[in-house]
């Protein structure tokens, strides 16, 4: 370090002195001036003076060079190699400066890592924003929520990223708000449909507002399943009004007429016959879905090995007397060597809810083609008819329940509206899937596809169709 003018001249004036005084004096006997040792006197300091100056002047461009790689995060930055002793000691105290700032920037990355984990593992969006509502951060689950670009939102303001006006005034209102307060939100342009927002304000030291935290959690589904159930009890109340109402109406006439006329009793009888098929056919596929709907209904299901020829057998024995009614055909294509574990009963169901409507929607004298191949670990199993196929305006939604095509065609031909999502829960019980395409040259084909084996096997533990 350089030495304080306080100390140093004063120091440099007594020793200038006792190094004239003994100079001169032995210039003296030597013959030499006493003026001309003292200016060879005065010049020897000053060049000593210069050179210390100098060497400590290097000394405080070794150290402010140090000190900046250290500060631009070089850690191991050190002096080089010297004798003197007071640069030992300063790299002595840079080096455990540098252990402890290394040591606390090691931590904080621990803890930085360990938060960075902890809000990727919880499914709330979390975002912070400034007094000026510009971002500050933002989780992943938030950026996948209001479809944010890492790269580019980090302050920048609210309004600029995202174009969400009910989010954008709940969080201006949140800024200056003395409590915590949550909404739903409405958003629009994107895959999540509706969010709850907690925003949390933020005061800094003075108590004055310096932002506000949001989070934000996605009730997308939550809402949808909500509509469901309410479209789901809707409908059910409708298509048991229909056919009770029907009951009950010709058994009051038929207690105001008396049975003199045998003919109208055995008409009214076939219709109410037909109505308590319609209700019983429309209870036992309520109460199928609701035990597929269980989330621990595979537990309670029996799968064993068995060949796909042997379960589109006993479909296609169950509506034999239709086939032969509408002089229509149903054709196999299944090798009889392939094998897969599933619910024999349950696959049955669905093939046969798919054959039915394959008999029900086709011309007559045409034909109904079954077929099973493997693929890729995968049994799919196709249903292919040649009747007049299905808008493609209706497909997103066909296998919705209660959904129909065509509302006045599919409940004279006795349909619940409940088939085709029966299939699909069958399917995903398998850990398959259900699909359906209609070819621009007519016709449809509905596919289910199973995963050839790794189902659960054991011992039966109920009767499937006591369900």
């Amino acid at each position: 370090m350089v030495p304080s003018n306080s100390n140093f001249l004063p120091l440099f004036a007594r020793v200038c002195a006792i190094v004239i005084f003994l100079s001169s004096a032995i210039l003296a006997l030597c013959g030499i001036s006493v003026i001309t040792s003292i200016i060879s006197m005065l010049i020897m300091g000053g060049v000593w003076a210069w050179a210390t100056q100098k060497i400590n002047r290097k000394r405080v461009d070794q150290m402010y060079a140090l000190l900046s790689r250290i500060g631009d995060g070089e850690l191991g930055a050190s002096l080089e190699d010297s004798n003197d002793e007071l640069t030992l000691r300063m790299q002595r105290g840079i080096a455990r400066a540098q252990r402890g700032y290394a040591e606390a920037l090691a931590q904080a990355e621990i803890e930085r890592d360990e938060l960075q984990t902890l809000l990727g593992a919880i499914q709330t969006g979390l975002v912070s924003l400034d007094a000026q509502l510009r971002f500050r951060s933002a989780n992943e689950v938030a950026e996948k929520m209001l479809g944010l670009d890492s790269r580019e939102y980090r302050g920048r303001l609210l309004a600029e990223v995202i174009r969400q006006p009910e989010l954008l005034r709940f969080a201006e209102e949140s800024l200056s708000a003395p409590t915590a307060s949550t909404r739903e939100i409405k958003l629009s342009g994107g895959s999540v449909e509706s969010i709850i927002v907690a925003a949390d304000p933020l005061k800094d030291s003075a108590g004055a507002p310096d932002g506000v935290l949001l989070a934000l959690d996605d009730v997308t589904k939550i809402r949808r399943l909500e509509n469901v159930r309410t479209d789901f009890a809707a409908n059910v109340s409708h298509e048991l009004r229909t056919p009770i109402t029907n009951i009950k109406g010709y058994l009051e006439t038929l207690m105001q007429v008396g049975a003199e006329d045998q003919e109208q009793v055995a008409h009214f009888l076939g219709v109410m016959h037909r109505n308590t098929i319609r209700l019983s056919t429309l209870v036992e596929d309520i109460l199928l879905l609701a035990f597929l709907d269980q989330p621990k209904a595979i537990l309670q299901v029996d799968f064993a090995s068995i060949d796909p020829l042997s379960v589109v057998r006993d479909a296609t024995e169950q509506v034999e007397i239709v086939c032969a009614a509408k002089q229509m055909k149903i054709e196999l294509q299944i090798n009889p060597d392939l094998r897969f574990v599933v619910n024999a009963s349950l696959l049955s169901q669905a093939l046969l809810n798919l054959i039915s409507n394959a008999l029900k929607y086709s011309p007559p004298n045409t034909s109904v083609f079954i077929s099973a191949e493997l693929d890729d670990g995968h049994i799919e199993l196709r249903v292919r008819d040649e009747g007049p196929g299905i808008d493609a305006l209706h497909l997103p939604r066909l296998f919705e329940r209660f959904y129909r095509v065509d509302t006045a065609r599919s409940r004279e031909l006795g349909g619940t509206g409940l088939g085709l999502s029966i299939v699909k829960h069958i399917a995903m019980l398998h850990g398959g899937s259900v699909s359906v395409n209609c070819p621009k040259e007519g016709g449809t084909i509905f596919s289910i596809r199973i995963p050839q084996g790794s189902r659960v096997l054991h011992p039966p533990s109920h009767n499937l169709n006591a369900i």
